[in-house]
């Protein structure tokens, strides 16, 4: 895969920065939800503090997505790099002089939250610029594989930082992270696509929810990607219960039994370029991932548990390499910011949201039918974006801005 992309240095530069930042912001989160718990022995400043990390994100979208069509998107990229090395810098030297407070700690969580709110789209908009059409699915690929790693490995690497070294160096490497990236993505060159001719982009917040709500197979897309947020939140908890109240695991073995999604999700990063290009490849992986978490507590075995979960985290992987790539291909380079601002914002929102049902479904169904009922609702989220996700390989769909096709 990597041989392929070579000739795409500027893309590999920011996938650099990326590897790094991420593994920042896994250090970061642990860290700032440890000093919350230990500092006030509140699980609500718990609560408060996470949910710093997520509400600005969803205010902030619609205008992030603006932004991101109409400035510079390397410039944003720099900025908001910036910003984070400067918030994680602030807590660390905060926690050194001993004046760290819980308002310090929201302020830093939000702020850095709005930052990577302006961030996210602007990256996943440049990749339409950054890789040739052909390339989009590898591109796609290798920041989901890398997004995996850094995603498991950082939360393990800010609880070695923390017992060993204490909090403060935990948030210097988080600053750290973020400037490899500001230095990676300041060497790139990443142009801004030309405004779209058609009459649908008025250059206002609006037009990326006009094209979702206008154009069937965007609208699909959307629906997928918030849907599976929202359905795949429940799974911490449930296999939380599975392995107590059915297979009686120690901690051991639901550590394992907890790594199995994820470990399936970096399989099915790895071999999404290999079979995305099949035109029903996202649909039926989506359908797998249903079927394969609504078995996995069919039966009271361990091992069955674990080969579904990490069947379901491949079906996850493939269809979260396809769904960025179909965005790339069929939404005009110049809409990306708008569009992509809005399809994380929807993600985001399904995920306290898919928590908050858990605890009811676990209280109503058990953990055996309430597996079901997720695996039920992942097929149904499938067969109602159907249409979006069975359209061609990486290559070859034509972009479009407000198509409007009848729902």
């Amino acid at each position: 895969m990597m041989s392929r992309m070579r000739e795409q240095r500027d893309f590999l530069r920011v996938l650099g920065g990326q590897i790094v930042s991420t593994l920042g912001d896994g250090v970061h989160r642990v860290a700032l939800l440890w000093w919350a718990r230990l500092a006030t022995g509140s699980n609500l400043i718990v609560v408060v503090v996470a949910l710093a990390s997520v509400l600005p994100t969803l205010a902030a979208a619609p205008l992030a997505g603006w932004m991101v069509d109409r400035f510079p998107r390397r410039r944003l990229m720099l900025v908001a790099d910036g910003v984070r090395v400067v918030t994680s810098g602030t807590v660390a030297i905060a926690l050194w002089a001993g004046w760290m407070s819980t308002p310090l700690v929201v302020v830093v969580a939000a702020v850095a939250a709005v930052a990577g709110a302006v961030f996210d789209p602007a990256l996943m908009a440049s990749i339409s610029v950054l890789v040739p059409a052909e390339r989009r699915l590898q591109a796609n690929s290798m920041l989901g594989v890398s997004g995996a790693l850094s995603g498991i490995a950082g939360p393990a690497l800010g609880g070695l930082l923390i017992g060993f070294s204490g909090l403060s160096l935990a948030f210097w490497f988080d600053a750290a992270s973020f400037l490899v990236s500001f230095l990676m993505v300041a060497a790139s060159v990443i142009p801004m696509p030309e405004r779209a001719s058609a009459s649908d982009d008025d250059g206002s917040f609006a037009a990326g929810w006009r094209v979702v709500r206008t154009n069937r197979r965007v609208r699909d897309l959307v629906v997928v990607a918030a849907g599976l947020n929202l359905c795949v939140a429940p799974l911490t908890v449930l296999i939380v219960g599975l392995a107590v109240d059915q297979l009686d695991l120690g901690g051991q073995g639901f550590g394992l039994l907890e790594a199995a999604i994820p470990a399936g999700i970096v399989a099915g990063f790895l071999m999404a370029p290999k079979v995305a290009r099949r035109p029903r490849a996202a649909l039926v992986a989506l359908l797998g991932v249903g079927v394969a978490v609504g078995a996995a507590g069919a039966v009271p075995w361990a091992w069955w548990a674990g080969a579904a979960f990490v069947l379901a985290g491949m079906g996850v992987g493939v269809a979260n390499t396809i769904l960025p790539t179909r965005f790339q291909d069929i939404v005009e380079p110049s809409m990306q910011g708008r569009v992509f601002s809005v399809v994380g914002a929807l993600g985001m929102a399904g995920r306290p949201i898919g928590l908050l049902m858990a605890a009811p479904l676990l209280a109503i169904a058990g953990v055996r039918w309430g597996l079901l009922v997720v695996g039920v609702a992942l097929i149904a989220v499938a067969i109602a974006g159907r249409q979006g996700l069975a359209g061609r390989g990486a290559a070859g769909s034509e972009p479009v801005v407000g198509e409007r096709v009848a729902a």
